[in-house]
Formats: structure tokens, sequence, C-alpha cells
């Protein structure tokens, strides 16, 4: 189903929106058995490849975890599938337009035990472009609730200042702790099948996983076609395959610009994933938790 004005409605005010029952069960069951081809692949290696990032603890007496799956529609017809899946692009062109360009997809992956916590950030963070028509899908592998680490989101937040992401001259991909109050956070609590939309500027952040099950997310970023990318490492080189990038709609060689709030990404930071970026901040927002 489309989504309704009013949930529009509710992705503009709030910066993110939950639709429930968006993917069928079968689609469901397709996503999880691609994610655990993936699995039974990390169970063979002995260190991180160009698609799978694996667990700090995977080597703490037990086989290899895996944390983060890598642009996984570029590795599995599934993903690919879905990151086209017409329903999600009607979703989409409600909010950005009906000129869409794919951004990125991955998976996090948290495991039983206290795994994979997600520093406060917001995406804006680590790529500003010309105006701010991106957005990120959340689907739900499997549940995804308090105890499990779900999302948490601040409401409004989108339409905030632009926070600084870089702590002691460093891009740490990160909200200093104390440099926002998450009295009114909200936790995005979805059942496999439930999807999550959230704007590119929204803060967000997750717990670790304190439940006894897995708790694995796709998450699939699109951009409006006219938002052009303002730091040279995400513009790109090969002007075929940006071309490419374009789900629906056309592309454009218009960049729109519109007012947003900016915080340059600026030392750009090493060639490293989202949770070694992190590790640079100097005290985690979940560290009680953690402990």
């Amino acid at each position: 189903m489309p989504l309704t004005p009013g949930q529009v409605e509710a992705y503009r005010t709030h910066g993110y929106v939950i639709v429930r029952n968006a993917l069928s069960q079968r689609n469901v069951v397709r996503l999880r058995e691609a994610a655990d081809s993936f699995a039974e692949q990390a169970r063979r290696l002995n260190g991180d490849t160009d698609a799978i990032e694996l667990d700090d603890t995977a080597f703490n007496g037990g086989p290899p975890r895996i944390r983060r799956i890598k642009s996984p529609h570029l590795q599995h017809e599934a993903f690919a599938a879905m990151l086209a899946h017409p329903p999600l692009l009607d979703m989409v062109e409600a909010l950005i337009g009906a000129d869409i360009r794919w951004h990125h997809t991955k998976i996090n992956a948290k495991h039983p035990g206290g795994s994979g916590h997600v520093e406060w950030h917001a995406d804006w963070g680590y790529y500003p472009h010309t105006n701010d028509d991106l957005l990120e899908i959340s689907i739900a592998l499997d549940p995804s609730t308090e105890a499990s680490g779900c999302l948490k989101v601040l409401p409004g937040s989108h339409m905030g200042p632009a926070l600084n992401h870089t702590e002691n001259g460093r891009f740490v991909g990160a909200v200093p702790v104390g440099s926002f109050d998450a009295q009114d956070a909200v936790n995005i609590e979805l059942e496999p099948g439930d999807i999550s939309i959230h704007h590119v500027r929204l803060l967000h952040g997750s717990g670790p996983n304190r439940s006894r099950c897995q708790r694995r997310l796709l998450l699939q970023g699109y951009a409006a076609a006219d938002a052009w990318p303002l730091m040279a490492q995400h513009q790109p080189s090969d002007w075929p395959a940006w071309d490419q990038r374009i789900l629906r709609g056309r592309p454009s060689v218009d960049a729109r610009m519109t007012p947003c709030p900016v915080k340059v990404p600026l030392p750009v930071a090493p060639a490293l994933g989202l949770f070694e970026i992190q590790r640079g901040l100097s005290r985690s927002h979940f560290a009680e938790a953690s402990n």
C-alpha cells in the first residue's frame, strides 16, 4: 500500500514513519535466507572481506559472526530486487519525488550478549548534499526490540541545527555526549516485514543487543536525483555508473540547492566502517549499557 497522507505528514513533522507489514512473508523469508547465506560464508573467514565485516567478539571462543554486510544488493539478487521493490519506491517517491537514485545498502547485525551498539548520529553528518531529500528505509529481518538494540530516534531533530560529528579535530561519525537531549527519544520497534523510514537529518542511534536472539536490519538509502553530494569522495568518477543508480525517473545534471544547515565532515575520516570510526568518540552514549 502507498503511504497515506497521514504517514507523509508524520514523516515531515517527526522525521520518521513506521509502516507495519510493508513486506509479504514470502519476501521476508527470501531476505532472511539470503542473509543466512552470508553467515555461512562468514564461518570460513578469519578476517573481514569486501562484503563482510566481522563482529569484534567473533574470535572469543566462538565462530566468526557478521557485524555488517556491505552493499548486499551487489552481492545477492534478493537484496538487489528489494532495493528496487516497486512498493518501496512508491513510498520513497511520495517523500522525495519521482526521480530516485540509490545511495547505499547495508545489513547491520547484532548478536546476543551485548553486541553492536551504534552511537547517536545523523546520516547527514556523513554525506551532506545540495538538498536534504535523502532518506533511509530500515527493514527488519528479525524482531527489532528495545532489548535487541532497535533503532532509537529523536523526533523532530531533522528540523534542527546540524550537529558536529567531530571531536578534538577528528571526524568521529557521532555527536558528542551532552550535545543534545535524548529525553524524548523514541524506540522504533519492528517485527519482520515492518519497515521504518527516516530523514537523512534525523538524529538516531541504537543500543547493544541484550536479548537472546540476533537482530538483523537491512538498510537502504535513497536520494533525489538532483541532490548532489558536497564531499569529493562521494561524487561520481564514472558518469555512466552514476546514471545506473537511477531506480525511477530520470538522471539529472541539475543540482537543486536548498537552504540546509551543514557541518562539513572534515578532516576526512580514514577508509573505515562506521563502527571503527565511532571508536574515536571519547565517551559512549551507551557506556552504562555496555558495562
